[in-house]
């Protein structure tokens, strides 16, 4: 647990590479496969195999010829299996349910002959049919291979290396900002589950649409009652019955998540534990590099902004005559604004609001539920005069960006995951309920995507506005505070020091993120003292010295130190020291949040490395760490801390006391200073 998943992931790549190796050729192969390559998510299995890989150049070498090997494979039994039962192959299920796939691959194949081979292979719906298809139409063996065997080399690493240069920024981001790293694999993985979970429910429900419509016509006629009322939105060939259609079980599974949120919730009042640790494992997440990006996904998500919005798309469409439409935007914002308006202000008289964290009491909260039916309509009114095969882009983006806000708030505590889950349940049945309406009269228009540029470009103009405004209140508001204590000063010596974190992050390499001494005193006492000795302070990187890192080659003197994270923040110095042989040697000081007692000294936490520029993988100049270089480096901060109280514990960690020669000389050295000054 305190090495952390991903960092005992990286031990075991390092020590037995070809598990890795053969996870590569594995996943390639099946994915593959005729048939059972269909449901196998082989781009996500590749993905992870390269980010695994992260900057090892030859592992990922070895991965490659793995993966096109798997994927040569995988085609070749494929076309064995068309070429042997070409006449059963349409029969067997999925196909059979299917036929469109194999309809797609023949296509393919009789327009382009052989070339489709290996055209298909990077054609992912239709990869695992085209070997199929080629061997059923009798294709000779040895054209197949022509055309698979250099289609496998060039797709392997198209799969291979996004995987590669997230697992290389994952471990860069683990050293400078451990919790950095945790935060781009949920966004990553995150926004992909949300794309894929939003388009498999959409082509499911697309696909068997007309199935559900004739079962509905035949109720609709049968019943005596609700027949009546509900058969207008079934008339068969109306052209958005399919839409209205999916809107309705939208609206279904909205209502029904959201009456199972409503009703757990007033029982949440006596359970606030549980949200007080998932807060705080949100917390967990802070960084100081992040942290900038949420705060403004968070303020253009804000209820100001999305009222604005609304409004302004309002004005828009009555000014282009589309009354209708009009009309429906606005009964589906400034409903969804009061239904969510109602529904917190009665779920505040029944579940008490969390002392520790009134946000957390907000359910729904009223600022996401206006952003997911803003959003959620647009798209609903976008993809009607979008034709049937983009119709779902509008709400692939509406899902990302709604994942994309609803996580920022989550991140900064500004809602809990109650409150968020009634918010766009709230949201989405309100925008199928009016959607349906909108659907079934309001006329397509054409130059659907005037309209889109038009509303984006107004959201992102309100949402800069609000951000420009907000950003400096909110970032300070939402600081992550270390926990104070006191300890004494003969139990820190003795085993307080243990009760203080040991390591920097629990992500990446083990022995890089431990902190090698604890250091009680005034910080700019220390500044001084280490000035005294030759060290110098690293000033913090601007814009262009981080452009740096891009240079050809790497340049001691021009390459920025970047600053790492402990606890969701920066540390608070870094200075180094060059030995006369050219050796770098560099000491970074957090604050712990401790402070030792009687004198209410700050306790600081720190390390000690000897580093020197390299360039890696991707391009990148970076400094790094020469292993086996932590004693000669520690070594060099003793020499520098003289007058100062040391003491080595039994794990190696130093710990550093002012005396009070070592204050009185650094109160000396300010002196000197300000009078030179």
């Amino acid at each position: 647990m305190e090495d952390g998943i991903f960092a005992n992931l990286m031990v075991m790549v390092q020590t037995h590479p070809g598990w890795l190796i053969g996870m590569a050729f594995a996943f390639a192969f099946l994915e593959s496969l005729a048939i059972i390559g269909i449901f196998v998510p082989g781009i996500v299995l590749l993905f992870i195999v390269g980010a695994v890989v992260g900057m090892d150049g030859a592992l990922f070498v070895a991965c490659w010829f793995a993966a096109a090997a798997g994927a040569l494979g995988g085609d070749g039994i494929s076309y064995w299996l068309g070429y042997r039962y070409s006449d059963r192959i349409p029969y067997i299920w999925p196909l059979s349910k299917r036929p469109e796939m194999l309809a797609a691959g023949q296509t393919l194949f009789a327009r382009h002959g052989g070339k489709g081979v290996f055209i298909g292979r990077f054609i992912g719906p239709i990869r695992p049919v085209v070997p199929l298809v080629s061997g059923m139409m009798g294709m000779r063996g040895t054209s197949f291979l022509l055309y698979a065997t250099p289609a496998s080399l060039l797709w392997a690493p198209l799969y291979l290396l996004p995987g590669m240069l997230f697992g290389a920024s994952l471990e860069l981001a683990a050293e400078f900002a451990g919790r950095l790293a945790v935060v781009l694999l949920i966004l990553v993985l995150g926004t992909w589950f949300l794309l894929w979970l939003t388009r498999v429910f959409y082509e499911y429900t697309a696909r068997r649409s007309g199935w559900w419509l004739r079962s509905l016509i035949r109720w609709s006629r049968d019943h005596p009652f609700l027949g009546r009322l509900v058969a207008p939105l079934f008339e068969p060939g109306g052209r958005e019955v399919i839409s209205v259609t999916m809107l309705g079980l939208v609206l279904l599974a909205s209502l029904t998540l959201l009456l199972a949120v409503l009703v757990l919730a007033p029982f949440a009042a006596g359970a606030w534990d549980a949200e007080r640790h998932i807060a705080g494992w949100a917390t967990s997440l802070r960084n100081h590099i992040a942290d900038p990006l949420f705060v403004a996904l968070a303020l253009a998500g804000q209820m100001k902004p999305m009222a604005i919005l609304a409004g302004a798309m309002t004005l828009l469409l009555l000014a282009l005559g589309r009354t209708k439409a009009a009309w429906h935007w606005l009964a589906a914002t400034a409903g969804g604004w009061l239904l969510a308006e109602l529904l917190n202000r009665s779920m505040g008289l029944i579940v008490v609001q969390p002392a520790f964290m009134p946000a957390l009491g907000e359910v729904p909260h009223r600022g996401f539920a206006l952003a997911t039916v803003v959003l959620g309509f647009f798209a609903v009114m976008l993809a009607k005069d979008l034709n049937a095969r983009r119709r779902k882009w509008p709400y692939l983006l509406a899902a990302a960006l709604l994942g994309l806000i609803g996580f920022a708030h989550f991140y900064l505590g500004l809602a809990s995951v109650t409150g968020l889950l009634a918010a766009i349940a709230l949201g989405l049945g309100w925008v199928a309920l009016v959607g349906i309406a909108y659907r079934q009269r309001a006329l397509s228009r054409r130059r659907p995507v005037g309209m889109a540029l038009a509303f984006y470009a107004l959201a992102i103009g309100i949402a800069a506005v609000n951000i420009r405004a907000g950003y400096e209140p909110l970032l300070e508001a939402s600081q992550v505070v270390l926990p104070e204590r006191e300890i004494a000063r003969q139990h820190w010596e003795e085993q307080g020091w243990r009760e203080l974190p040991q390591r920097l992050s629990r992500f990446g390499r083990a022995e890089r993120a431990r902190f090698d001494f604890q250091l009680a005193g005034e910080l700019e006492l220390v500044e001084q003292q280490l000035m005294a000795h030759g060290w110098e302070t690293v000033d913090r990187p601007d814009a262009r010295a981080v452009l740096s890192l891009l240079l050809e080659r790497p340049d001691p003197d021009r390459l920025p130190h970047l600053n790492k994270d402990f606890a969701g923040h920066p540390d608070n110095l870094i200075m180094r020291w060059v030995s006369s042989e050219g050796e770098i040697n560099l000491v970074r000081f957090w604050a712990s949040g401790a402070r030792l007692e009687p004198d209410d000294v700050p306790i600081w936490l720190g390390q000690v490395r000897r580093v020197r520029p390299a360039r890696v993988t991707g391009g990148l100049s970076r400094w790094v760490e020469i292993d086996f270089s932590r004693a000669a480096a520690a070594r060099a901060l003793d020499r520098a801390m003289v007058g100062w109280w040391r003491q080595s514990t039994v794990d190696g960690l130093r710990l550093y006391a002012g005396s009070s020669e070592s204050s009185g000389a650094a109160d000396s050295m300010i002196r000197a200073n300000a009078s030179s000054r």
